[in-house]
């Protein structure tokens, strides 16, 4: 397979999307050649030898549009045979005619709870369209395939020390994302006053930043909420950290919360599953992915908005003992290992789109 990889950034220090990285990498051991357009691109040093680099840039629409044009019509004529769209729906409907033309095949991974037009034409457009669960594409389109997420064990590998003695005081409760309403942060702040009010020494990090503009403004309502709080010596805004620097704030953690509305599985579950650590969602996607542990899941659930069931899930949490808590930890990595480890998604992806007819 000779493929071309369509994303936002190949960036290895990005906060965001820094993972992608490992899937290039992955899909390069994998495929013949990759080619990866993107709108940016950060230090490439450490890229396979059969991957190459095409950058869009994020500004003129344009010329921007040419690049495109003239980046696609390249990899075609230089033989290959698959693109595969990351997370942009768009992406993959500005490639349809040039792909068809060349006949070549054409596919999207999207992972979110969000359905527009832009999506619905995109499944339309496409031979395969994969999905990390049921829930992360709510389009019912029989090019529909569910194929897990993709979490790097490598690089969310726990240090045995730091694996054992989560529960020294003070505890932290981590919350990783961009700050943002969809996130949530505000239940994360209100449930650690519940916590302290209880007598418990305990903090919050808080890793992520905003995007744009209204996510300042947020950031500023998240300050106020603190402040009114008192609880401005306990909680941490430490704003964006480059993905290869994350699994250090995972191993200082006692708990982590996962408050998105978002109703897709949320990368940063898994990857806190994979450092032994358990995760708090409301996210209604992630039951299911837990159901090897049965009733014991629901010490890891509450409803979304509720911080009084937050609070009361991170109590018992923090209140088990060392040996039951280093066993949930090491089942969560084992349920990550054997269903969404990034190598195997690769596989996946790859035998699925060789085998479209």
């Amino acid at each position: 397979m000779r493929l071309v990889f369509v994303t936002q950034v190949y960036d290895e220090r990005d906060a965001v999307l820094g993972f992608v990285a490992g899937w290039v990498r992955e899909l390069a051991a994998r495929c013949e050649s990759v080619r990866v357009v993107c709108l940016e691109a950060g230090e490439l040093a450490e890229k396979p030898a059969n991957v190459e680099v095409r950058v869009l840039g994020r500004k003129g629409r344009i010329r921007r549009w040419w690049r495109w044009r003239r980046f696609l019509s390249e990899a075609f004529a230089d033989g290959a045979t698959h693109v595969l769209a990351h997370m942009v729906p768009r992406y993959a409907n500005m490639a349809r005619g040039q792909t068809r033309r060349a006949g070549a095949k054409l596919c999207l991974w999207y992972t979110h709870a969000g359905v527009d037009q832009r999506l619905l034409d995109a499944c339309r457009a496409c031979d395969l369209v994969f999905t990390a669960s049921a829930e992360s594409l709510r389009v019912d389109a029989p090019n529909k395939v569910v194929t897990g997420h993709g979490i790097d064990l490598r690089h969310f590998a726990p240090r045995r020390a730091e694996v054992d003695a989560p529960l020294a005081a003070p505890a932290r409760i981590l919350s990783v994302g961009r700050l943002t309403p969809s996130k949530d942060p505000l239940v994360v702040v209100d449930a650690l006053a519940r916590l302290v009010a209880e007598g418990r020494d305990l903090h919050l990090d808080l890793v992520g930043a905003g995007l744009v503009e209204s996510d300042r403004a947020y950031r500023a309502e998240v300050e106020r909420r603190v402040a009114a709080h008192q609880l401005g010596t306990r909680v941490h805004l430490h704003g964006a950290v480059p993905w290869l620097e994350v699994p250090p704030w995972f191993e200082r953690a006692s708990v982590v919360v996962n408050a998105s509305h978002t109703g897709s599985i949320d990368k940063v579950v898994l990857e806190a599953m994979a450092m032994e650590r358990p995760v708090v969602s409301c996210n209604e996607a992630v039951p299911p992915l837990l159901s090897a542990l049965g009733e014991r899941r629901e010490l890891l659930a509450f409803a979304p908005g509720d911080d009084a069931a937050l609070a009361s899930a991170i109590g018992r949490l923090l209140d088990l003992d060392a040996s039951s808590f280093a066993r949930l930890g090491r089942e969560l990595r084992c349920i990550v290992a054997e269903g969404h480890e990034v190598g195997a998604l690769m596989d996946r992806l790859v035998r699925r789109m060789e085998s479209i007819p």
